[in-house]
Formats: C-alpha cells, sequence, structure tokens
C-alpha cells in the first residue's frame, strides 16, 4: 500500500511489475476503486510496469474538502506521475477515468504517449441529470442508489450470471465516500473537454460496451471522430464496465493495440 501526498490530496496508489516495463496507468470509473482493473491486469503481459490510483474520495485516498473539476483531477495524476518520474506512458481510462485521461493528454503531453479511453465522451449526461443524481445521494446515500447504479454498469446477462462478484462490486461501490462520488459527479457535469480532445494528438483506442446507456457507442463514436489518429472498438455483451464483464474481449483489443502501436 503507497500514499503520495501531494500538498492538494493524498492518493492511494499501487506500482506493480517490471520496473523497466512499458508503463500502463489506470484510471477508474465513478464510485470504483483501483481494484476496478484486476481482470485486465491479470491478463496483460509481466514484463509491463503498471500503475492503479484512487482518485480523491475514492478507495483509500483522502475524502475530498471542496469541490474539484476534471482538470483538478488529471492534475493529481500529473503530480503523481512526476513524482514517480514517469513519463510516455500508455493511459488507460473508463468513465469518468477516460475524462481525466483526455485532460492528462492534453495538459501534459510529453506524459502520455497513448490513450485508451473506454465508456467515455468529452462531456458525459446534462448537468441536471448529475444534479438529480447527487441529491439523490445526499438524501439516501450511496447504499440507496447502489442498485439503480449497478444496472447501469452491467450487461443484463452479468447481472444474471455473476451474483456472486457482483456483491463485490456493490460494497466497492459503498466503500466510496459521499463526498468523493457528489464532487466528481458535479465534476461530470460541469465539464466538456471538446476544446481538450480535439487537438490530441496520440494514438488512440477507443472501447464502449454494445449495451452501454451511460455513454452508448453513438456518444463515444462522436469523441473519437474528434482525434485524428483514432480507432473505435465495440465490445459485443457489455455494459458500461466492459473491463469486469467481458475482460477477455477487453484485453484482447488492448493487447492488440499495444502490438500495433509499438
Amino acid at each position: 500500500m503507497r500514499a503520495f501526498n501531494s500538498g492538494k490530496t493524498v492518493t492511494h496508489y499501487r506500482d506493480n511489475g517490471s520496473t523497466n516495463g512499458q508503463v500502463i496507468v489506470f484510471a477508474n470509473s465513478l464510485g470504483t476503486d483501483l481494484r476496478l482493473w484486476h481482470k485486465v491486469i491479470k491478463g496483460l503481459p509481466q514484463n509491463l510496469r503498471i500503475i492503479t490510483y484512487d482518485k480523491r474520495g475514492h478507495g483509500l485516498s483522502k475524502e475530498p474538502v471542496e469541490e474539484f473539476s476534471i482538470s483538478d483531477l488529471a492534475k493529481d495524476v500529473i503530480d503523481l506521475l512526476e513524482y514517480l518520474q514517469l513519463e510516455n506512458v500508455i493511459f488507460v481510462g473508463i468513465s469518468i477515468g477516460g475524462m481525466i485521461a483526455q485532460a492528462v493528454a492534453f495538459l501534459r503531453p510529453d506524459l502520455v504517449s497513448k490513450l485508451v479511453l473506454c465508456d467515455t465522451a468529452t462531456k458525459i449526461g446534462a448537468n441536471d441529470v448529475w444534479e438529480q443524481r447527487i441529491s439523490s445521494v445526499k438524501k439516501i446515500g450511496i447504499r440507496g442508489i447502489s442498485a439503480s447504479v449497478l444496472e447501469r454498469w452491467f450487461s443484463k446477462q452479468y447481472l444474471l450470471e455473476n451474483l456472486n462478484e457482483l456483491e463485490l462490486l456493490r460494497r466497492m461501490l459503498h466503500s466510496t465516500s459521499a463526498s468523493g462520488y457528489i464532487n466528481c459527479c458535479k465534476a461530470i457535469g460541469s465539464a466538456d473537454l471538446t476544446s481538450f480532445t480535439s487537438k490530441l494528438k496520440q494514438n488512440t483506442l477507443l472501447l464502449v460496451g454494445e449495451n452501454d446507456i451511460s455513454t452508448p457507442p453513438s456518444l463515444v463514436s462522436e469523441t473519437a471522430k474528434m482525434i485524428n489518429r483514432s480507432k473505435l472498438k465495440i465490445i459485443k455483451n457489455s455494459g458500461h464496465l466492459p473491463c469486469i464483464d467481458n475482460p477477455k474481449k477487453f484485453n484482447e483489443l488492448l493487447s492488440n493495440f499495444l502490438q500495433e502501436s509499438g
């Protein structure tokens, strides 16, 4: 267990794999922590150096005491990469993690050589939708909204066939601090990364679950069109978190992209 104090927040992170290997950084979705990537990491080559972390108010990272933006969350990762003296990393981000990835790649292109953007977009949902989510969390807590959140995360097939694993994921969601969840909702609701993403020059792979209702393939496709050096792949039988409900296909597409782009 490792912690980095940037002076703005305390970030829990893991640094595993080969110290001399290509570095891959993984950024999580809303309401999850770095354990989200366990299935993916397990299927990757052993010669990689893998950085996972918990954003503000998630997992073991410090709960926020004030509001923040997607750019603030991106700067948290930039601070961590500078602390670890890393550059030219492959950045994989899902949902809000994908928004963070877009911001990091724009703000510090020297730090990011390639991008994998999963189930994300330049803008996700209208602000009033996020305000409703925030209101619900304030009234009934994260436990109160967890059933509806899990339904949006996964395909119907996964929900029916993985009840035991679903219970673990529910507990992961419940462990998220209310302040972390609410402030991330505010950050997503107020963000429009079009001016960032339209200027990205990194080779980029965009992945999206076929059955994703939070960031449907049509929305992810619009983001892909903004990036010159990009390709879009749709993962069948998956919802918003294909790294969980179809990790085999997720890893296949990720590995192919890494090989194709050197």
